[in-house]
């Protein structure tokens, strides 16, 4: 069976609604795998990241000409439904005829006697000449957070905590631009080349792609078209990283110097890792931990691929390191970047917005706690902590934070915004809510990421 653009994409999202597989994973896989040319393998990205961004508003319009139950329908049938309203309800250029037919004939490869009700549906919806916008509104949903949430696609418990910690019109500034296309972005490696020496070669010498110097770190790149990365030279040859342009901003906060002991607490992949390493020229010790002995290989694999030496992982709980008496106030700087809820990088990751439940955010504030915990444990007097995060909820950073100052007085917040490149310390002139900084989506269109150093005293009994 020739596995066309549409079949592809099905199999994604088909693998993501049962298997529960992760998005971006499930369809990296594919892709590789697949006979695809470049402009199909567009296509096949666009209809799967859409589909699992806009699954509420689909359901909506699904459920209107439908004459059962959405949550009724088999897997198959409704994935099928969901792909095929997404092509028609928000991308122009497709044609109707090419989305029904090939509808039709996934269903009778999926569910032979489903793909007479398939076709009756998606006709129904052609039908009706009205915009995907103005049928949501018809439905007439009188709650504001739920009107949203159906809207732009999101759990309205997310809108709501949104709203309470931002304020509704920069709440929706946030959800509207976590709906948009996320872009690649490369580091540079500064050990080996410069800045500028990168921009000439993607732009003028390989070919492969195009970019821009980024607008929120001074050694970050923005891709304007994608590609392979790694089949790109310039990240074989470890000259550049795939990293987030705010997620650049977290390791120059540690202020790393050569000869230092650093500790990453939850390393994995190991983008922030190597930039630690090479803010330190790799001199220096940082030692790598995550919980996951399959995700350590990955942090040695980035140390490999950039030729750094410096970097030691280990495989361990590092909320047990205070445990062990070697580790008690060890290291000159330590970063967690904290496990979290994901919110801030909901552009390239969309499917995270139906992964994370409510009940989420208390057991993973708690789990926060205990390591920032753990973290003042094992850094020197003098030293540094820098937390992070990738989401947008002040229960899992400013909270986090003023919990572990509140209990710990031999710690005390030391301001990030003297560290930020200018063009960011200007944008936020205005106060933010509580300790740290963070940087939503909305901004420079990058991932929304919190970022917070403390400082412990040289003296523990000041």
């Amino acid at each position: 069976m020739k596995i066309t653009t549409r079949r592809c994409a099905y199999s994604v999202l088909y693998e993501v609604a049962v298997k529960d597989a992760y998005v971006n994973l499930a369809l990296q896989q594919a892709l590789r795998t697949s006979a695809l040319d470049e402009r199909d393998k567009a296509l096949c990205s666009e209809i799967v990241y859409g589909t699992v961004k806009r699954q509420r508003t689909l359901d909506v319009l699904i459920g209107q000409v439908c004459n059962r139950a959405v949550t009724d329908l088999e897997a198959s049938v409704l994935t099928i439904l969901r792909m095929s309203v997404y092509q028609l309800a928000f991308l122009d250029k497709v044609p109707v005829y090419a989305v029904l037919n090939e509808a039709v004939e996934l269903a009778k490869q999926e569910q032979r006697r489903a793909a007479g009700f398939v076709n009756g549906v998606l006709r129904s919806y052609v039908r009706d000449k009205r915009s995907w916008r103005e049928r949501v509104d018809t439905a007439a949903i009188r709650d504001e957070a739920t009107r949203i949430g159906v809207e732009l696609s999101y759990p309205t418990w997310l809108v709501k905590r949104l709203f309470a910690a931002y304020g509704k019109k920069r709440a929706l500034s946030i959800l509207q631009h976590s709906n948009q296309k996320s872009h690649l972005s490369v580091r540079v490696n500064t050990r080996v080349t410069t800045v500028e020496k990168v921009l000439d070669d993607i732009n003028n010498r390989d070919g492969l792609a195009e970019a821009v110097a980024s607008e929120v770190s001074p050694v970050g790149l923005r891709l304007m078209r994608g590609l392979d990365v790694e089949r790109w030279s310039l990240y074989q040859e470890g000259k550049v990283s795939v990293q987030d342009e705010a997620a650049m901003l977290i390791a120059p906060l540690l202020q790393p110097s050569p000869g230092q002991r650093v500790l990453d607490m939850c390393a994995a992949p190991g983008s922030k890792t190597a930039h630690i390493a090479e803010l330190m020229d790799d001199d220096g010790a940082v030692t790598a931990a995550d919980i996951h002995p399959h995700k350590v290989k990955l942090i040695a694999g980035t140390a490999t691929r950039l030729h750094l030496e410096s970097i030691q992982t280990m495989a361990m709980d590092a909320r047990l390191l205070p445990q062990f008496p070697h580790y008690q106030a060890m290291f000159d700087s330590v970063l967690l970047d904290a496990p979290c809820s994901g919110l801030g990088v909901l552009r390239h990751r969309p499917d995270i917005r139906w992964r994370r439940k409510e009940s989420d955010i208390a057991e993973l504030a708690k789990l926060q706690v205990q390591l920032l915990e753990a973290a003042v444990e094992v850094v020197k007097p003098g030293g540094v902590i820098v937390y992070a995060t990738c989401t947008l909820l002040p229960e899992e950073n400013q909270q986090v934070v003023a919990d572990v100052l509140a209990r710990h007085s031999e710690v005390t917040e030391d301001s990030v915004i003297p560290d930020l490149p200018k063009e960011l310390r200007d944008a936020f002139a205005e106060v933010q809510n509580g300790p740290g900084f963070i940087l939503t989506p909305d901004v420079y269109g990058t991932d929304g990421f919190f970022m917070c150093r403390i400082r412990k005293n040289r003296d523990d009994r000041a």
